[in-house]
């Protein structure tokens, strides 16, 4: 099986790709081969590149900037990138042509998603004032949004702390990572109609949880509540993404 290791010389860059899996085609390239390994579903090939994966992407990602405390989340994307099945079925290291080293195609993939990260970071605008941008701005529902406007992170960030690890990470999977529900089912096999389940259940517990801190918090009626859950809810979808970043919660 073929892993990837730490390089024989410290002077390298990276680390290399290993060459003794060949359990589909010893005229391949080493690293060819072991990307079509991943592709056709050899699990201890996908092993291999998803252990080798921290050690290979952290430092592309100290080189352009990327904060430590978001390391851990952009490895996250890029194994989902080359790892997870797409919409039609194939994985993302489907694309490696074998021209250049597998190490530097991951690289590659690393650095692209670690710049849209920043170009998302730089538009600069909250999504607080997405969350708020919709409605007819009547007298009383400009009264609302002033009382939201201070608490809707942190009551976002209340109810995302109450869920569960695993509707947590549908949601990030979902809206920061833009995968779909017939992704997140094979991703986390089970069937796309209990992956939308899930993922309907868990953005509306996390509603639930957005309403019970305004109630705590602002000391909200009834008839208020369901009016800043409301204009919270229209939003919702647009915004989820920037208040799932780590930067945002």
């Amino acid at each position: 099986m073929s892993s990837i290791g730490p390089p024989p010389d410290p002077a390298d860059d990276g680390e290399r790709i290993a060459s003794d899996h060949r359990s589909l085609d010893p005229s391949l390239p080493p690293d060819l081969e072991l990307a079509a390994a991943c592709v056709a579903g050899d699990q201890s090939a996908i092993a291999a590149v998803d252990g080798a994966l921290p050690a290979l992407v952290r430092p592309v990602l100290a080189r352009v900037g990327v904060a430590e405390a978001d390391t851990d989340e952009v490895v996250q994307r890029v194994r989902i990138a080359l790892l997870a099945p797409g919409a039609d079925g194939t994985i993302g290291l489907a694309g490696y042509s074998g021209r250049g080293a597998l190490r530097a195609y991951v690289r590659a993939v690393a650095t692209k998603l670690a710049l849209k990260k920043r170009q998302r970071e730089d538009r600069g605008s909250d999504p607080v004032d997405d969350l708020l941008a919709g409605g007819d701005d009547s007298p009383e529902l400009l009264v609302i949004k002033a009382r939201c406007r201070g608490e809707i992170r942190a009551a976002f960030g209340a109810a995302l702390a109450t869920l569960g690890d695993r509707e947590r990470t549908l949601l990030r999977q979902h809206y920061l990572d833009g995968l779909s529900v017939d992704v997140l089912g094979r991703l986390h096999r089970v069937h796309r109609a209990t992956a939308a389940r899930w993922l309907t259940s868990a953005r509306a517990d996390l509603l639930r949880g957005m309403r019970r801190h305004f109630q705590a918090t602002l000391g909200m009626d009834r008839r208020d509540l369901d009016s800043a859950i409301a204009l919270v809810q229209s939003q919702l979808d647009l915004s989820m993404s920037r208040l799932l970043a780590p930067d945002s919660d």
